[in-house]
C-alpha cells in the first residue's frame, strides 16, 4: 500500500511538470518601444542657485520609434523627503526657474509612451544653493548700527568669497538695527523629529531687538521677533543680552539672558522661554550675570551676581537652580563673594571662568564641566589681565586667550604664565573666539580644522568707517610656540561677533 502512495505521487508531480511546460509555452512576448537616456548627467548631478533658471535638454532614443511618431508625456520632479514628490514641469526639455529652498534633492526625469502605457525614468541629484548657503557671519559695528557681512564657502572650489551687507543684498525686510551683539547660528528645532519651515536658526542681537533671520533667503517677518519664543506677560521692547546655545545629537537647549534674568527652552522640556531659572526654592529672583554655560543636556552653570556665587542646574527641566554640591575630601570649592567678569566653554566641554575679589582685584581663573565641581581653581597671573577686554579658551593644547588694546597674549594654565603673540598697535583687538561647529566629525578636513583656528578682529579707528576691520584666523600650537597665521580678509566694520553657518 505505501508503494502504491508513493508511485500514485510522483506520477502527480509528472503531469505537473508537464502541464506547467505546456502553459509556458502558450504566452506570447512582444518587443516595446524601449526609451533610452543621454545628456542627462547621472554622476555630478546638477546645481542651481535659488531663484536662477536650470535648463537640461536630455537625448531620447526609441528603439521603435525613430521618426518618432509614437505620442510621450513627461515629468520632471524633485523629491521633498516627508512630502513627496513635486512636480516642476511636464515639458519634454527642462526650462523652470528654481524657487525650492537650499539644500540636495533627488530629480527624477519620466516618460511615458501613450502607445503602449510603459514608463521610462532616470534620477539625478540636484543641489540648490544661494549666495548665503554656508560660510561665515560677520557681525559689524558701522556707525554705531549693525551691519551683517558674509564669508560664504563654496566647498566644490573650497574657497570664500566676501559679501558685504547680506541683508541688503537679499532685500530683507529686517528694520536698522542699532548697536550689536552677537550672531548666533544653530539648528533652530528641539527635536530630531520636529520638522518646520525654519529648522536653523539665525539670530541676531542689537540694542534694537532680538531676531531669527530665514535661514536660506535671510528673510524677516515680524514673527522672526523673539518675543514671539517666550510665554507670558512680555514687555515692550523685550530682547536678550546673550544668546546661546550647546548642541548635542538629539535635543538642543538654548539659553537667554534678558535683563539679568536666564531663561531657557528644549525639546526635552518646555518648547519656549517661560519663567526666569535664576531663583532658589522658595526665594525671589537673584540679579544674574549675562555669561550662562551649559553642557547641552541639563548641566548649567549660573552666577549670582547679588551674593557672588556659582549657581547649577542639573535637569532640562529645571525650573530653579541650587548652590553647588559641597566638595569632598579631594574636590575644590567654588570660591564666593567675587564678581564675574567672563566665562565660556571650549569645544571640548571644559568651561572658563575669571573671577575677581572686589576689595584685592585679584583674579582667579576656575575651570569646570558645567553644572559640576571645579577642577581648577587657582590665581591668574597673567600680564594686565585687569585690562583685558576679550577673552577665548582653547581645547588642545588648552590655553586663555586674552587682549589688552592691540595685543594678544596666551596664557599657560599649568604654567601660569602668559606670553605675547600678536601685536597689532595701534589697531584694536574688537573680536576673540574659537567659533562653534557642530558636524566636525562629518567634514574633519574643515570644521574640524578650523574649529581650532583662534578668530582675531583687528579694528582701525583711523581708517574707513566700514572697511577698516579684518578678521584674522590663526592656528594655536604646543609648548607655547607662536601663533600660525592661516587667513585672513578685510574690509569689515568693527567686528563684534562670528558665527559659522553650517551645512
Amino acid at each position: 500500500m505505501k508503494k502504491i502512495s508513493v508511485f500514485a505521487v510522483l506520477a502527480l508531480q509528472v503531469l505537473g511538470f508537464i502541464s506547467c511546460n505546456k502553459e509556458k509555452g502558450n504566452y506570447s512576448y512582444h518587443p516595446i518601444n524601449e526609451i533610452s537616456f543621454a545628456g542627462f548627467d547621472t554622476i555630478n548631478g546638477y546645481k542651481a542657485s535659488f531663484g536662477d533658471t536650470l535648463s537640461i535638454s536630455p537625448v531620447l532614443t526609441y528603439s521603435m520609434d525613430a521618426g518618432g511618431t509614437h505620442q510621450y508625456s513627461y515629468e520632471w520632479s524633485v523629491n521633498q523627503g516627508f512630502a513627496g514628490d513635486r512636480v516642476i514641469s511636464t515639458e519634454k526639455n527642462l526650462k523652470v526657474r528654481i524657487d525650492e529652498l537650499p539644500g540636495s534633492y533627488p530629480l527624477q526625469y519620466r516618460v511615458t509612451d501613450l502607445t503602449t502605457g510603459v514608463l521610462f525614468h532616470i534620477r539625478t541629484t540636484l543641489l540648490v544653493r544661494t549666495d548665503v548657503y554656508e560660510g561665515y557671519l560677520v557681525l559689524n559695528d558701522v556707525g554705531g548700527n549693525t551691519r551683517l557681512d558674509m564669508l560664504s564657502y563654496d566647498a566644490v572650489g573650497a574657497k570664500f568669497t566676501q559679501y558685504t551687507d547680506v541683508l541688503k543684498r537679499l532685500g530683507s525686510a529686517l528694520p536698522t538695527q542699532g548697536q550689536p551683539y552677537k550672531v548666533l547660528c544653530s539648528r533652530a528645532i528641539q527635536s530630531a523629529f520636529n520638522y518646520s519651515d525654519s529648522t536653523y536658526g539665525i539670530y541676531l542681537l542689537t540694542a534694537s531687538g532680538t531676531n531669527r533671520i530665514h535661514p536660506e533667503t535671510f528673510s524677516w517677518t515680524p514673527t522672526y521677533d523673539l518675543r514671539y519664543e517666550v510665554t507670558g506677560d512680555i514687555p515692550a521692547g523685550f530682547k536678550a543680552d546673550n544668546l546661546r546655545v550647546d548642541p548635542q545629537f538629539y535635543y538642543l537647549t538654548y539659553y537667554m539672558t534678558s535683563g539679568n534674568n536666564v531663561y531657557n527652552k528644549s525639546g526635552a522640556g518646555t518648547p519656549v522661554y517661560n519663567l526666569p531659572i535664576n531663583k532658589y526654592v522658595g526665594k525671589p529672583l537673584f540679579k544674574a550675570s549675562p555669561w550662562v554655560v551649559s553642557d547641552g543636556t541639563g548641566g548649567a552653570t549660573l552666577f549670582n551676581m547679588d551674593n557672588g556665587s556659582f549657581a547649577v542646574t542639573t535637569r532640562i527641566t529645571a525650573t530653579n537652580v541650587t548652590d553647588p554640591t559641597p566638595p569632598v575630601a579631594g574636590e575644590l570649592a567654588y570660591p564666593k563673594g567675587n564678581q564675574l567678569v567672563w566665562m565660556d566653554r571650549s569645544s571640548g566641554g571644559n568651561a572658563v571662568a575669571i573671577i575677581r575679589n572686589p576689595g584685592t582685584g585679584i583674579d582667579t581663573l576656575v575651570k569646570f564641566l558645567p553644572g559640576a565641581n571645579p577642577t581648577y581653581v587657582k590665581t591668574l597671573n597673567a600680564t594686565d589681565i585687569d585690562k583685558a577686554t576679550h577673552f577665548a579658551v582653547s581645547n588642545n593644547p588648552e590655553y586663555l586667550f586674552y587682549s589688552v588694546g592691540g595685543k594678544v597674549y596666551e596664557y599657560d594654565l599649568s604654567l601660569q604664565t602668559s606670553k605675547l603673540m600678536l601685536d597689532k598697535s595701534p589697531a584694536e583687538i574688537s573680536y576673540l573666539s574659537f567659533e562653534q561647529f557642530t558636524h566636525t566629525s562629518l567634514y574633519p578636513s574643515t570644521y574640524g580644522v578650523w574649529m581650532r583656528y583662534l578668530s582675531v578682529g583687528v579694528y582701525d579707528p583711523a581708517g574707513t568707517a566700514g572697511a577698516n576691520g579684518t578678521l584674522e584666523q590663526y592656528g594655536v600650537v604646543d609648548a607655547n610656540e607662536p601663533l600660525v597665521f592661516k587667513r585672513s580678509w578685510t574690509g569689515f566694520g568693527r567686528i563684534v561677533s562670528v558665527a559659522y553657518r553650517e551645512r
